[in-house]
């Protein structure tokens, strides 16, 4: 049975019944548990994921902490009438869950039910609007500070209950101001788009910031209430009307606030901002301690609470694991794939034999506290040649469906059912045969929706005549608690990848640590035994940045734009598409707080791990793009890519992408094309 669960705030009031509902369906009945029943009309603005359901079921159960009390000594009739009265000036305030029944009817529920009251404007055709109100009690800035932050597109605190979805941007939002007898609201707009993070929201101004104070008479019409905190619902028409009077206000002159530095918070947040080198995402990380200590992320003062103490806990716990275990790995590596693993829908460790690359997908799981079936190696085998060779097939002679022997299955089915838990499925020597054979279906599945991506095992008219069809239904849903990695390795016994699988995996090599790092290597017992605290999935989403507009900086734009160019010129069937590009900022925007890697360096890392990979081909196609490897010096000249790096050194120094650049031109130069 499927769930879905819309976590933002809704509001609603008993449906009316249709006089064109030829099913003259009564909105309070009486269920077969002998339990009230009723029908919820819904009145705000839902999320942009909400289907187009106008009315969602509540129950009984919901409203007896409320004060409601039903008599089951009344004759039907009688108890949905005191029910309807008793609802007559009350509004619901709720949450809704969407439930997948067995014979696939969708239902819609309320839950996380509030009661409010309804105000003397209430009409039957009012619709609100729900606008997020900051104040100092919930985020602990004052006005000023939120001002300062809401102009400079930084994290001004986090609203629950309010969607976070990227297309429910509000275009309006509030400050509250706690007055002696009462207090002040003022309006804040026009919002063009926004981010949400850890940080909470983030919002990008249309022009100019501007604002409106909110009358008496407007609070009025205005549903607040400490059932909704942080949240006040506006009705449509005085929405329009404050959107109105915010485009014609005059704009806010904040000159001054841009300079003022009084303010420690401010004042921290101009630091990093002053210094960018020292902190990886910076437009994410104003909002936490720029002075983490690595070495073992370790909590600084507790006043600027760290972006993520949760997460930081984890990688910590990854260092120390994989010491524990006797391998020796650049930090570097370590934040480089837990970020790809956040951010990527698959994520592939190449390399040598022999540098652990399998071994670091296990101890990543032990680190998470994976245990069973939530980490699965598959190895490949050379000879697959179709998906049936991974997944299974279905015997039509004996009637039954057979899974492959790899367990995959048996893996996604789990992952489908304990929809808490996260799940790792590793692909080991995944290019000993040909990925876009075997792994054709998920090829096309990672890149939809997150809930409309669905391995079909085989079609739906066997369903009724398979014998094991329970056990493994026509399709399973690949839900965002299952990561999949892959390890290769580069050499005359693999195949290479085609640009189709390179667009959608974060391709990423480990660095060789010399070998005396060995010999430091602390003598500890292994304790992959004993294991580790599980990180659910809800806590593994909780290290995500939420989905949002590409926020990459206009430089940095400027620069794949640039680089699609070069690459396009050369090979019109290479460059850099908005896949990549979309793939690039939310790696970004999902780099950890850390002082290991910094922003500049991620950057670097993608334009190996995303761009360079697709560098392949002839000396004729590729010698402007590389250049002409000079043996005797051992420099690249003439290189179309190295002198966009040049160019372009406040985006990043392009260390480990000139190495790249350097190592194609040779194999150019001494093979004729590269490997």
């Amino acid at each position: 049975m499927g769930v879905k669960v819309w976590e933002n705030d809704m509001i609603g009031v008993l449906a009316e019944s249709d006089p064109f509902d030829l099913s003259n369906r009564d909105t309070i009945i009486i269920n077969k548990q002998d339990s009230l029943q009723y029908f919820i009309k819904i009145i705000s603005q839902p999320a942009a994921s909400f289907p187009n359901v106008k009315t969602v079921t509540g129950f009984y159960s919901d409203l007896e902490r409320w004060g409601f009390e039903d008599d089951y000594r009344l004759t039907d009739f009688e108890r949905k009438d005191r029910l309807r009265e008793w609802l007559e000036d009350r509004l619901f305030v709720f949450k809704v869950e969407k439930r997948l029944r067995y014979n696939h009817e969708e239902v819609f529920n309320a839950i996380d039910v509030r009661i409010i009251p309804k105000l003397p404007s209430f009409h039957t055709d009012l619709r609100l609007i729900p606008v997020p109100v900051f104040n100092k009690k919930a985020h602990h800035i004052d006005k000023d500070e939120f001002l300062f932050r809401l102009y400079n597109k930084k994290f001004v605190g986090k609203v629950e209950n309010l969607s976070h979805e990227p297309d429910d941007t509000p275009s309006l939002v509030m400050w509250r101001e706690e007055g002696e007898e009462d207090d002040q609201f003022s309006v804040f707009g026009e919002i063009d788009h926004h981010q949400h993070a850890h940080g909470g929201f983030n919002f990008e101004i249309h022009g100019e910031l501007k604002e409106v104070g909110l009358t008496p008479e407007w609070i009025e019409e205005c549903y607040f209430s400490d059932e909704i905190p942080n949240i006040v619902f506006v009705p449509l028409e005085l929405y329009k009307k404050l959107t109105t009077l915010v485009e014609q206000a005059v704009p806010l002159n904040l000159e001054q606030l841009e300079k003022e530095e009084a303010n420690p918070a401010i004042e921290q947040t101009n630091k990093v901002q002053e210094d960018p080198k020292k902190i990886p995402n910076v437009q994410m990380q104003a909002e936490a301690a720029a002075t983490l200590q690595v070495e073992g992320l370790q909590t600084p003062d507790p006043d600027l609470t760290p972006y993520n103490a949760k997460e930081n806990e984890f990688l910590d716990n990854l260092f120390t694991t994989t010491r524990d275990f006797g391998f020796v790995y650049e930090k570097k590596d370590l934040i480089n794939f837990h970020t790809c693993m956040k951010s990527s829908s698959l994520v592939i460790l190449s390399g040598m034999s022999g540098t652990g690359k399998t071994k670091l997908v296990e101890l990543y799981s032990h680190a998470l506290g994976l245990k069973g079936i939530q980490y699965t190696l598959i190895p490949v085998s050379p000879s697959w040649t179709s998906d049936s060779d991974l997944i299974g097939y279905a015997d039509t002679l004996h009637m039954v469906y057979r899974p492959g022997d790899s367990g995959l299955i048996n893996a996604l089915r789990k992952a489908e059912d304990e929809k808490d838990k996260l799940f790792i499925i590793c692909f080991d020597e995944m290019n000993l045969a040909r990925v876009e054979h075997y792994f054709s279906q998920f090829l096309s599945i990672l890149e939809m929706d997150h809930g409309k991506r669905v391995l079909r095992l085989y079609n739906d008219d066997l369903e009724s005549r398979l014998y094991n069809s329970a056990q493994y239904p026509p399709t399973i849903a690949i839900r965002e608690n299952v990561l999949f990695v892959g390890t290769v390795n580069v050499d005359e016994s693999t195949y290479h990848f085609s640009d189709k699988v390179l667009d959608r995996a974060n391709v990423l090599s480990l660095e060789i640590m010399p070998f005396e790092h060995m010999k430091k290597l602390p003598e500890r017992k292994k304790i992959l035994a004993l294991g580790t605290e599980e990180v659910d999935f809800e806590t593994f989403t909780s290290f995500k940045a939420d989905r949002r507009n590409v926020a990459l900086m206009d430089e940095e734009l400027k620069f794949l734009w640039n680089v699609h160019q070069a690459l396009h010129d050369a090979n019109k069937q290479i460059g850099v598409g908005p896949r990549i590009v979309k793939q690039i900022d939310a790696y970004l925007a999902n780099l950890p707080v850390q002082d290991v890697l910094t922003r500049e360096q991620a950057f670097d890392l993608q334009m190996v791990q995303r761009i360079l990979t697709k560098l392949r081909g002839s000396e004729d196609q590729l010698r402007e793009l590389a250049g002409i490897y000079d043996k005797e010096t051992g420099e690249v000249n003439g290189s179309i890519l190295l002198n966009l790096f040049d160019q372009h050194q406040q985006v990043s120094d392009f260390e480990k992408s000139r190495e790249i650049v350097k190592q194609k031109a040779k194999e150019l130069k001494l093979n004729g094309y590269t490997i």
